[in-house]
């Protein structure tokens, strides 16, 4: 259930461990589950399995099943999480000013 605070409810969406590094991936063009595993190396597979499908529940990014043999998925970006993509770049350099 969402708070009353969209604020937080934003921070809700990208807080896991390695979101962001899964938006920044597909977004590079790395939309496959393996392409995913092998650009972000230090991530664990049920970690990946699971950011992915809360990006899905959460209309961040949609997934496609390309007739392929073996059959593949890519996943690719909404409008909803194309917007919150913008935010990546400022919220870095937020951090990259007021870090100590």
């Amino acid at each position: 259930m969402p708070t009353t605070c969209p604020v937080q409810d934003t921070i809700d969406v990208v807080k896991g461990k390695f979101t962001i590094e899964i938006l920044e991936a597909i977004h590079n063009g790395y939309n496959h589950y393996g392409m995913m595993k092998n650009h972000i190396p230090t991530i664990n597979p049920r970690i990946l399995a699971t950011r992915i499908k809360a990006l899905e529940s959460n209309g961040i990014i949609t997934r496609e099943h390309l007739p392929t043999i073996p059959p593949q998925i890519a996943y690719h970006f909404t409008d909803k999480g194309l917007k919150l993509l913008q935010l990546v770049p400022e919220i870095k350099a937020w951090y990259g000013d007021y870090h100590e």
